[in-house]
């Protein structure tokens, strides 16, 4: 019986969705899935060396399935990406152990001109939130806003998904379950907002539960699919350390939001960084500016510059009236304008700083950034 090139795709996920690496090798001699499928089990032999995979593709059961599958996603509204497609993509593809499949279901493409990947601890705190929001408030700015990428799990990921869709940014959710499955079950509802403003992902096929093993595969999509890795973040052991790892593998730009260091959750992130495995967060807009990414205009910058002197208190608005009367200003100076008590000066000073509004030179100058 001769099925939908469709069928033969999801079947092949579904055989090889834990042997990525194999599954490619076949894929590189047999572009069309279906030619597999028509292959005897001596022929396959000679590709194949586990004895299991072969009698799976020989068995009619799994074509059955996949095409109940199949049938399934088509009248979800679902997408069904084949590794060759065109749509499939291309940042993954480039991976070893990129999914034979991707499941997609929502309005956003795959492969824009920009991709990050924020992700980080369950247990965020208010603080890390809190600077999670500010850089996706900077990528908003850009020329080229880039798709956020996370995993819809509690903490920063959230934070990402729904400070992307406050900010008008495509975001993509990429799950460790079927799409038949949401998971946390709490995220359902921001599921269907993420689906209406950006896409769902996976690869696992309709009926797969989540299991510690599809949450660190799930991760390796999250680090394929983007550009860069910003960990906000992370105890010493967690799933965003290994999409950290797991984007270096595959050369991707990786960056860590310090912490204090009796943080324990941020553990993980100075780890990194002290051994030189991820470029450092300063501002909301240093890895924007790493990465050489450009603020639209500067009609962008007053906008933001007018709506934080808006609502700040007096003395940040002293110091932001300060610095734009001159190109820069001495710390010393800058204090005497904007109060003279370096107590009340210097916190409000670090809270633009971590605004991406103000910074330093090495010779302790200060200007505003955007600006200049």
């Amino acid at each position: 019986m001769e099925y939908d090139e469709t069928v033969y795709a999801c079947a092949v996920n579904r055989i090889f969705n834990y042997n990525c690496r194999e599954a490619r090798i076949l894929t590189a001699h047999f572009p069309s899935p279906g030619e597999l499928f028509r292959l005897s089990a001596a022929e396959l032999s000679g590709f194949i060396r586990r004895r299991e995979l072969i009698e799976a593709i020989l068995d009619s059961r799994y074509l059955q399935e996949a095409e109940e599958e199949v049938r399934w996603a088509r009248a979800h509204g679902i997408q069904i990406l084949y590794i060759n497609d065109k749509e499939y993509p291309s940042r993954l593809r480039e991976c070893p152990d990129a999914p034979t499949v991707l499941f997609h279901k929502g309005t956003a493409g795959l492969n824009p001109r920009r991709a990050v990947a924020i992700v980080g601890t369950r247990k965020a705190t208010d603080y890390g939130c809190a600077q999670c929001r500010k850089i996706v408030e900077h990528f908003a700015r850009l020329d080229i806003k880039p798709l956020i990428i996370s995993g819809l799990a509690y903490g920063i990921d959230i934070c990402a998904h729904l400070a992307s869709l406050e900010c008008g940014l495509d975001t993509v959710a990429v799950l460790p379950t079927g799409l038949d499955s949401i998971y946390p079950a709490a995220h359902r509802r921001h599921a269907v907002r993420i689906a209406g403003q950006g896409a769902l992902v996976t690869d696992f096929p309709k009926g797969s539960a989540p299991q510690a093993v599809t949450f660190l595969r799930r991760n390796r999509i999250i680090a394929g699919m983007s550009d860069a890795v910003l960990l906000i973040e992370s105890a010493e052991k967690g799933g965003g350390l290994i999409t950290a790892s797991l984007a270096q593998s595959y050369s991707r730009e990786v960056f860590a939001m310090p912490g204090r260091i009796t943080d324990g959750y941020s553990s993980g992130c100075n780890a990194l960084i002290g051994r030189n495995a991820a470029e450092i967060i300063t501002s909301p807009s240093s890895p924007a500016d790493s990465l050489g990414w450009k603020i639209l205009d500067n009609k962008g910058d007053i906008s933001l510059f007018e709506k934080i002197f808006e609502n700040s208190g007096y003395i940040k608005r002293n110091i932001l009236l300060a610095l734009s009367a001159d190109l820069t200003v001495d710390r010393n100076t800058l204090i005497e304008k904007a109060g003279g008590d370096p107590a009340d000066v210097l916190p409000g000073l670090t809270e633009l700083e971590m605004d991406g509004i103000v910074e330093a030179d090495i010779y302790g100058n200060y200007r505003l950034k955007t600006f200049r």
